[in-house]
């Protein structure tokens, strides 16, 4: 909790959010069951950026649209899917691994 007051914050409309990416450099991950790109699967160009939909109905269709890349977590056992949460620190611990070599 303490780490919100240590790094910018900002929000903005999904739209919004997109324009202002596109204007710089970057990639948009998206998790999603529509692909069969697994999560390790190299990352591209720096900064990325990672969205996780919520554990009922994942991301919006549009939303999964303008990701640069889709990829998918595999589940083991009889769980179908993550926490949220659990999900986005599994996908920006993927990311820093790969970054750092």
């Amino acid at each position: 909790m303490g780490a919100l007051f240590t790094v910018p914050i900002a929000a903005a409309r999904w739209t919004t959010f997109v324009e202002w990416l596109r204007t710089g450099p970057g990639e948009l991950i998206g998790t999603s069951l529509n692909t069969e790109a697994d999560y390790t699967a190299p990352v591209g160009a720096s900064p990325t950026f990672i969205v996780v939909g919520n554990e009922q109905s994942g991301l919006p269709l549009e939303y999964e649209a303008d990701c640069d890349r889709l990829v998918k977590m595999p589940m083991l056992g009889k769980a179908d899917s993550l926490n949220a949460a659990v999900a986005t620190a599994v996908m920006a611990y993927e990311v820093l691994r790969q970054r750092r070599g």
